[in-house]
Formats: structure tokens, sequence, C-alpha cells
């Protein structure tokens, strides 16, 4: 049998999963480029295999213009699990917010792909998605800056929207308190991430930060939120607090969020910008 990933010309490694290596590649046939994981399941423990099966399942089923497009996955003879998404250009969110060196970016621009992140998990959610590591180095830019969310490798699907999952699993940065508490959590922990990813768009930095586990967990469960710069508007700074309430049940669902009015004022004039780009791009190609 023919190894599918012949067809796929090796540029460089990109990175290193937990199961294994990524690659950028460019499809011999469509010449577009791809990310292409490749994921040891040699030695695989039965869970360690259902879970990079349920990646490749979750990602051939989630299609949406903001979560990392999925092409294909395939096994091959020697125990090798190929995945092959979409690449994003411009990297990964993590590494955009270090070029800016300190300086704050425009708040137009953090509400921009603060709304692109919740409509992906929005989505997510509706399908009875968890995401369960969001933060900002799984969130990805291409050339014309929209935002991909991705990794979705420990993502879980949930039975019912009322469920609860209880693994510890994650990020530490990112984690909500009833995690480090070791109590159930559902969809209100990708809330949290998420006003972490907000958080560092507008500080550049970390919400919590500790020296070590303990610390960090200490701060997480406190809950005690640096400042936010001045600079941005008090409905931003409310929206990054909510997210970041301590007690899941304060903490807004992702459909409250994006029918906040300062968030639907900034999705109408994103869309009355876009429709007068389309305007003036088809004027130009018409004269």
């Amino acid at each position: 049998m023919a190894d599918p990933s012949q067809n796929y010309e090796k540029i460089k490694v990109i990175g290193h999963g937990s199961y294994g290596e990524v690659w950028l590649v460019t499809h011999k046939q469509d010449k577009k480029h791809y990310v292409l994981k490749k994921l040891d399941l040699r030695n695989s423990s039965a869970k360690e295999r259902y879970g990079a099966e349920q990646e490749c399942r979750l990602l051939s089923e989630l299609k949406h213009p903001n979560i990392v497009a999925y092409r294909e996955s395939f096994e091959t003879n020697e125990g090798y699990l190929f995945i092959a998404m979409g690449y994003c250009e411009a990297g990964d969110l993590y590494s955009r917010l270090k070029l800016q060196k300190g300086l704050p970016l425009e708040e137009k621009q953090i509400v921009e792909w603060f709304v692109q992140i919740a409509m992906a998990l929005q989505y997510m959610h509706s399908k009875n998605i968890l995401h369960r590591d969001l933060k900002t180095q799984n969130i990805f830019l291409t050339k014309n800056r929209i935002i991909k969310v991705g990794d979705l490798g420990i993502a879980r699907v949930l039975e019912s929207s009322n469920d609860m999952a209880k693994t510890l699993i994650g990020t530490p940065y990112y984690m909500s308190p009833e995690i480090f508490s070791n109590k159930p959590y559902n969809f209100k922990s990708d809330v949290w991430a998420l006003g972490c990813c907000v958080f560092e768009m507008a500080t550049l930095k970390h919400a919590f930060n500790g020296k070590d586990m303990n610390s960090l967990m200490y701060q997480i469960q406190r809950g005690k939120l640096p400042q936010i710069p001045e600079t941005y508007t008090d409905e931003l700074k409310s929206l990054i607090r909510a997210m970041l309430q301590r007690l899941p049940e304060k903490r807004p669902t992702v459909n409250r969020i994006l029918r906040d009015p300062f968030i639907k004022k900034h999705i109408a004039l994103f869309l009355e910008e876009t429709t007068r780009l389309q305007r003036f791009l088809i004027g130009w190609l018409i004269n």
C-alpha cells in the first residue's frame, strides 16, 4: 500500500507536539503549504491512541473560518499517524504579541481578534466541544490577520452541555481556579482561558504568574487581577474582568459575550469596513 505521506514535500520542522514532530510541508499536487503532524503511536496506550484518533475526528467535523482547517489524516503500516492541516503564515498570537516589544496594541485590534476567537469557541461550544487548552500559542494568524484557533488535541466532546470533565489538563497559566481545585468544570473554563488571552493582548503579560506551580495556583485561586492599562475603555476592561471571575457561574458564556453591546458595536463597525473595502475593490476592478 502506498504511503500517503509521500504526497507531501517537507520544508522544515516547526514544532514538537506531545506525540511527535510538526512539519511545514507542500502538497505535491495542489502546491499549497500545510502543517503536517507526525504522531508516533507505536508504543502508545489505548488511551493515547484514542486521544489521537479523537483529534482527527474532531478536526474533520469542525468547519469554521476561525478554526484551523483540516485536510486529511492517515496511518502508516509502521504505526505513525499523520494529520494535515491548514498553514497560518503569520505564526501564533504569542509570537505576534512578543513583536510589540512592550508597545500596547490598539483596542480596535484587540477586539477584532477577541471576537474571532470567541466566534470559534461559540461554534465549538454549540457542538458540545471544549477546547481545554486555549492559549496564545494555540491561536494562529493568516497573512490577512484572520484568527484561526488550533491544537485541539486535548479537546473533549461532552455527551451533553451539562456534562462535566474532571481531568486535570491544559496549560497552567491559562487554567481556571476550578481545575486547580480539582472541581468539575465545563465551558466556563474555556471562557476563563479566553479572558487570559485577551488580558495578554491588552497588557502583553500573563494574567497570572508565579515563580513555581504552587505560587501560580495561589495567584489564580486568589483571583486578584493585575492592573489593565488605563488606555483601554471601561467596556473592554469590564469584559476581561467578567471572564476572569473566580466562580465559573459568574463568568459569561461565549454567546453572552458576543451579544454584549460593546462587542456588537465593534462587529458592526468591522462589517461596515469590510463592505466598504469590497465596494472599493469592485469599483476599482470595473474602472
